[in-house]
Parts: structure tokens; C-alpha cells; sequence
């Protein structure tokens, strides 16, 4: 029998310390496709939409797909456009279309105009809509602040499980196989979840070896497939966004209650213990030109991360800071992507290859914390601004930078774009003609993603605070909605009631 499934995607991490609002234009630089043209513009890919795709082919699925949208993070989503969102995703459901289930592919840490609480919002009218038999099945980032709405909508939620992110079709594939072991008669589940007053933990849910996240990780699969537990997960939280809900979470999908309230409560205090190794110190752009001296002709890059102005953290992409001190340097046989300034574009556009241009270069964003960068630079290049991910992260996903130039600064190409970039596929730097490979040193706006690609060909590696509203001293951020005391905000080693609290 061919079960009908409704599958829709808003993907968007929200950094609430961002004051420019994001808006539908800005998803249409990743991707937005309503209705069946998703399909055709993401099947291959290496997305959750791409995995539904899949799994509906191989359990013989009628699927439709209303919407799918994914944005980079930044500020909250404009009231307007979020409600074009619902109206979409919710069309079918409201028109009276009969479905079996629901798959909603999310980030889980989306902030709007109208709500802190936008998964929330919009699984509890899909709740609403489908009735309390329909089983809706949800998809999230590892950076998702789930809240107690979500849990009481869905009845079942995973969320990936490598960081960088290169495993979103693989858990689509796994969410379909519950889904269809539901369908087919087993035991209905439903959710479970877990915290603790934490804002982050195992080091931001870094997967590479010699990190806690692993271990948390197998310690989950565990406790899956016995006592009725069809799936644990974990879910690191995203510290930049000022919601009550924020922080560390650990979701358990199960038939069996109280299995799922004992699992979880123990993966919890896990994660809890985890806080001790999480990094809060990062190299100050001094250390980061220590290093980047010790560089020779010949060698393989070197990859500096400016990770507190990185745009896959909500960051405004266009502070100077790193790339002032590259240029204070001297650095040689150098490249920078990405400073986001369409005013700089707009005027190597307007000067031409070749020419020589004054430039005050990004620091529109956090003016206080990154201001602009005045500079003579050459213009050397021009695009469009036009890639497909090589992968394997977003592999074969098509993405923008917007008009983009690239400019010389003494030894060092910079990549002037449009729209805020974060780094994380090597097409960034070839799509504009630089060979990334043989450049000595490389900065970048970037946390971990980048270290999918960059990590096959560079030395070395290192995270650099040289400012901006991603930053780790999340002590300077003014937060008003977190609940309080919560670490690291207050240091709870000193709370005896909070060591001994249950989840």
C-alpha cells in the first residue's frame, strides 16, 4: 500500500545579535524551490530533501514537496516572509490532502520577527492541522535549541550526527526507515527530552577524533533498537541566539517512556560532564601571524579560521581584523574569503580589472568591534560570484556569494562578495580563479565546516577570535532571555544544587 507523505524544509540558524533581518532574497542565494521543483533541483545532492527523495523511490512513497528552503544563519527572519513560509508548508494540510505522515526537515534553532520559537510555532499548527493520529517525523541541524513546542508536536526527531555536516541525506535515509517502520505497524513512538543550564558542550559537537562528541555519540547508539528506543540524539545547542530554550539537549524517540526518560536523563549528564572540554580561549590574530611566519615557499596552507565574524554563526562576513593583521604582516603568496562589502564590489565593478582603488573595506556590521579597513588594493578578477559545492559537504548544492571581486592587497587576494560567505568548500576560491592548494597562507570565515575540504590540504589549522558577534566570549553578549545562572555565563562548578540536579 503506497503511504502519502508530506516532506517541506525551512532550514535557518539564527544569531538574534544580528541586526539585519533575513528575508526571502537572502535563502535564494543557497537554495528556495517551492513545490516539485525541489526535486529535480536536489535530487543527487547531498541533502535531507535528497534522502526523502530516495527513501520515498525505495518504499514506494508518494511524496509531495511544498517547499524547501535553506538559508546561511544571520538575523531573525522577517515576520512577512515567515508567514509566505507557513502558508506554504501548511497549504496542503489546510486544503484537506490526505497524508500518512509528515517529514519536516529543520534547523531547529530559528528566530523570527514574531516568535523565538519558530519550529515550535510551525509543528504545532502542523499538529493542529494533520490531528493527533498523523505521525510527523523531524529532521535537525546538531546545532538545534530544541524547545518543549517541539517536542510535543513531533513524535519523532533526529538530528546529524557529524560536524562538519556532511551527513544530512544519511539522516534523512534513517528518519525514513523509522518512518516507514511505523507505517507498517510498529509500536507509535514518541519524545523524550533532556537539558541542563548549559549554553554549548563537547567542544561546539566537533566529530573529529580526539573530541568528547564521538564518544557521546556512540554512547547514544547504545541505547538504540532495545526498550523500545528507536532513536537517540543529541543536539549541541547554538549559543548565539537569545531564546529560552537555549543550549545542549539530548532527544529520545521511543515507545517505552520511561526507557526513553532514563536514556536520556543519562546522555544528558554526559553531555553536562562534557562542558570541561569545551574550548572557550581561542589565538588572538598576534598568535595567528606567530604561526603564519614560520610558512616557507612550497609548503601547504596554512588555514586560519576568523571564526567569531563567521556567517555560518549568524556573523555579519564582513570584518577586517584578520586581514588587517595578514597585511600587517607582509604576508606573501596569500588569499582572504570572505569580506562581504557590496559597496567595495560596486566600486571595483565600476573602476575594471586592472585598475587601483581606495577601498574601506567591510566593518559595516559591528563597527565597534570590526571596523573597516582602509586600503589601496588592485582589482584582479570579477564574477558573478556563481558555485556548486565540490562537497562533501552541500555536495553538488549550487550557492552565491552575489556580484563578487577579488582584489590585491601587497601579497594577498581578497574575495569582496555581496553577500555574507561563510567558507567551506574549496569551489569559493577556485570559482574566482585562485588555487587554493598553492597558496601558503589562507584566512577564511569559518568555525569547523571548512575543515571537510581545507582540512585534505592544509598544515595546519587554527581558530583565531579576532572579534565579531560569533565569538566565544559570550560573556560580552547582552543576553535577556536565557534562563540564569547557566554556564558559561556563571561558572555552576560552584552551584552545588545545580551539580545534582536532574535533567
Amino acid at each position: 500500500m503506497t503511504s502519502n507523505v508530506l516532506v517541506a524544509e525551512i532550514m535557518h540558524e539564527t544569531n538574534t545579535f544580528n541586526r539585519i533581518a533575513t528575508v526571502k532574497a537572502d535563502f535564494e542565494t543557497r537554495y528556495w524551490h517551492e513545490g516539485m521543483q525541489a526535486a529535480s533541483a536536489l535530487a543527487g545532492t547531498n541533502t535531507e530533501i535528497a534522502g526523502f527523495i530516495e527513501a520515498a523511490q525505495d518504499y514506494g512513497w508518494s511524496l509531495q514537496i511544498p517547499l524547501a528552503a535553506s538559508a546561511s544563519p544571520s538575523g531573525p527572519m522577517a515576520a512577512d516572509d515567515w508567514n509566505r513560509v507557513k502558508h506554504l508548508i501548511l497549504e496542503p494540510l489546510k486544503a484537506g490532502q490526505k497524508f500518512d505522515a509528515v517529514a519536516l526537515v529543520l534547523h531547529g534553532s530559528m528566530v523570527t520577527e514574531s516568535t523565538l520559537d519558530a519550529e515550535g510555532d510551525l509543528l504545532g499548527e502542523v499538529r493542529a492541522l494533520a490531528g493527533s493520529d498523523m505521525l510527523i517525523a523531524v529532521t535537525l541541524d546538531m546545532h538545534a535549541n530544541v524547545s518543549p513546542a517541539m517536542i510535543a508536536a513531533a513524535d519523532m526527531m533526529t538530528a546529524y550526527r557529524t560536524y562538519p555536516h556532511v551527513d544530512q541525506r544519511e539522516r534523512a535515509l534513517h528518519m525514513a526507515r523509522l518512518m516507514e517502520d511505523v507505517l507498517r505497524g510498529a509500536a507509535r513512538p514518541h519524545l523524550v527530552m533532556a537539558r541542563m543550564p548549559m549554553m554549548d558542550a563537547a567542544n561546539h559537537g566537533q566529530t573529529a577524533d580526539g573530541q568528547p562528541m564521538p564518544d557521546l555519540l556512540k554512547l547514544a547508539e547504545t541505547v538504540e533498537g532495545r526498550d523500545g528506543i528507536m532513536c537517540a540524539s543529541i543536539q549541541i545547542g547554538f549559543p548565539w541566539s537569545d531564546v529560552p530554550d537555549i543550549g545542549p539537549n539530548v532527544v529520545v524517540t521511543a515507545s517505552d517512556d520511561r526507557a526513553g526518560r532514563t536514556a536520556a536523563g543519562d546522555l544528558m549528564q554526559a553531555v553536562w560532564q562534557s562542558r570541561h572540554d569545551t574550548q572557550l580561549e581561542f589565538a588572538t590574530p598576534e598568535e595567528a601571524m606567530a604561526l603564519a611566519k614560520r610558512g616557507e615557499a612550497g609548503d601547504k596552507p596554512l588555514v586560519l579560521a576568523d571564526f567569531a565574524d563567521n556567517p555560518a554563526g549568524g556573523a555579519y562576513g564582513d570584518s577586517p581584523n584578520l586581514l588587517r593583521a595578514m597585511i600587517a604582516e607582509g604576508l606573501e603568496n596569500a588569499a582572504f574569503a570572505t569580506i562581504s562589502d557590496p559597496a567595495s564590489v560596486e566600486r571595483a565593478v565600476t573602476a575594471g580589472v586592472g585598475a587601483i582603488v581606495q577601498l574601506s573595506l567591510g566593518g559595516m556590521g559591528a563597527p565597534d568591534l570590526t571596523p573597516p579597513l582602509e586600503v589601496e588594493a588592485k582589482v584582479v578578477n570579477l564574477t558573478d560570484g556563481e558555485f556548486v559545492c565540490a562537497g562533501p559537504m552541500w555536495q553538488g548544492v549550487a550557492f552565491s556569494m552575489g556580484a563578487t571581486a577579488v582584489v590585491r592587497i601587497a601579497g594577498i587576494d581578497v574575495i569582496v562578495s555581496s553577500v555574507p560567505t561563510a567558507v567551506m568548500d574549496l569551489n569559493v576560491f577556485r570559482s574566482v580563479g585562485i588555487n587554493p592548494e598553492e597558496l601558503t597562507t589562507i584566512g577564511l570565515k569559518s568555525r569547523n565546516h571548512f575543515k571537510a575540504a581545507y582540512g585534505l590540504i592544509a598544515r595546519e589549522t587554527l581558530l583565531v577570535d579576532a572579534g565579531g558577534i560569533a565569538s566565544m566570549r559570550l560573556q560580552e553578549l547582552t543576553f535577556r532571555n536565557v534562563p540564569r545562572p547557566i554556564w558559561p555565563l556563571e561558572n555552576l562548578d560552584l552551584v552545588k544544587d545545580l551539580l545534582t540536579m536532574k535533567p
